[in-house]
């Protein structure tokens, strides 16, 4: 007799599925993951002081080691208490035999967050760790910058030796460029790019102070700002408040009738190295 083509493949599938169901099998079969042994997880810190303002430098780095005698991969996972946010929250690695991976990782809070002790868990294979995280006051500006511990953003960072932060950070000196300070774009020859200022409610606006790149080695007539426009969100639209042309100079104060803002941005248009990069090495804004 000729068989039907597929008939003892289906009778054979459906008997071995029929065993599995009687066996209690009701799924493919998994491999054994059990938890990683000889691995070691450290800080060089005991404890990690945040300042619960935008831009703050501060965390701690990550020690994740292999104490076997075989190389690895393996993973670190970490948790924060809210409101506190990590950098990275998951690290992943190959380590050899001996080797410990130093990672650095940022610990930031959100303006706002109560002053007191929090935590930080750290877990891999069957190690865990708590690191504690001491909240301290905000700091407040006695200057009258409206643009001192505030958020900040940009179109685009050029990272990570540029990020907006680096803006507002309070240092003017354009000897630090690259260093520790400013604010660069990444759209090399696009333009326009900017760089804001946002406030945690309406505030009285009536001067911004640009400081452009003018060190010896980048004078602000060849690498710094030529034009740009300040504006400010009043309500739900953005006013042009000030027009800068033709700039040369490191430092340029603008002057306006004030305005109540939310929010204040420089909208950058040239620079006089021609079409290339904004650069910013301190952003102020005042009431007057």
């Amino acid at each position: 007799m000729r068989l039907r083509s597929g008939w003892r493949p289906a009778a054979v599938l459906g008997a071995v599925v029929l065993g599995m169901v009687a066996a209690g099998i009701t799924g493919p079969a998994a491999a054994d993951r059990s938890v990683q042994r000889g691995l070691s997880i450290g800080t060089d810190v005991a404890q990690v002081a945040v300042t619960p303002v935008p831009c703050a430098k501060q965390g701690f780095e990550l020690r994740f080691g292999n104490t076997g005698t075989t190389a690895v991969y393996a993973d670190a996972f970490l948790d924060a208490a809210a409101p506190l946010t990590l950098s990275r929250k998951l690290v992943s690695s190959y380590l050899p035999p001996g080797y410990t991976l130093k990672v650095p990782i940022a610990v930031n809070a959100p303006r706002g967050t109560a002053k007191g002790s929090y935590s930080i868990e750290i877990r891999a294979g069957d190690q865990k760790l708590t690191l504690p995280v001491q909240v301290g006051e905000a700091p407040t500006d006695t200057t009258g910058n409206l643009a001192r511990y505030v958020p900040v953003s940009a179109s685009t960072e050029h990272l990570p030796v540029y990020p907006a932060c680096g803006a507002v950070d309070g240092d003017r000196d354009s000897e630090h460029w690259a260093k520790t300070t400013g604010w660069n774009d990444a759209t090399k020859g696009s333009f326009p790019d900017w760089l804001q200022v946002t406030f945690d409610q309406p505030q009285s606006v009536g001067r911004v102070d640009l400081y452009t790149l003018n060190s010896k080695q980048y004078p602000a007539a060849g690498y710094g700002l030529k034009d740009w426009d300040v504006q400010a969100r009043v309500g739900d639209a953005w006013q042009t408040v000030a027009e800068v042309r033709g700039n040369v100079a490191g430092l340029k104060s603008s002057t306006f009738t004030p305005v109540t803002a939310t929010a204040v941005r420089v909208l950058t248009l040239a620079s006089n190295e021609g079409p290339t990069y904004s650069r910013i090495v301190e952003l102020e804004v005042y009431d007057n």
